[in-house]
C-alpha cells in the first residue's frame, strides 16, 4: 500500500512540475533520485515522500546519496512531501537539522509551496 501512495505521489508531482514547464523523468524503483526535472534554466534532483502521519523521518543515508547525485548532477537537491489532507511541502535537504541516523520531517518545520520552491512567489514586498 505504501509503495501505491509513494508512486501515485510521484505521478501527481510529476504532472505539477510539467504544468509549471518543466521536462520530468521519474525513476522507479530504488535509486539515488525520484525525479530529476529541468526547464533549461533549473534543474533539480527530488526525493518524493507521502505520508499519512504528522511527521516523517528519513535516513541520513538516503538524503546524502540525494544531495551527493544532485551536486554531481548540477541540480539542486529538494525533498518533496505530501501530507495527506494537508499538501505537498518542499524543503531544501541542506537547510534541515537531523540527528546521527535520521533527518525528521514535521508539519511545524518551514517549508517552501511550489512556486516558492521555483522561485515564482512574490514576497509580501513585491505585492504591496
Amino acid at each position: 500500500m505504501r509503495y501505491r501512495r509513494g508512486a501515485s505521489a510521484e505521478r501527481e508531482l510529476v504532472r505539477l512540475l510539467e504544468s509549471k514547464g518543466f521536462a520530468v523523468l521519474r525513476s522507479a524503483g530504488s535509486h539515488k533520485v525520484d525525479l530529476v526535472a529541468g526547464n533549461g534554466d533549473e534543474y533539480l534532483c527530488i526525493e518524493v515522500k507521502s505520508t499519512r502521519s504528522r511527521k516523517l523521518y528519513l535516513p541520513v543515508e538516503d538524503v546524502e546519496k540525494l544531495i551527493q547525485f544532485a551536486g554531481r548532477f548540477g541540480g539542486k537537491p529538494v525533498l518533496a512531501v505530501k501530507f495527506v489532507n494537508v499538501g505537498w511541502r518542499f524543503y531544501d535537504p541542506s537547510k534541515l537539522e537531523h540527528g546521527e541516523k535520521s533527518y525528521k520531517i514535521d508539519l511545524e518545520l518551514p517549508f517552501m509551496t511550489l512556486d516558492g520552491l521555483l522561485g515564482k512567489q512574490r514576497t509580501l514586498e513585491e505585492v504591496l
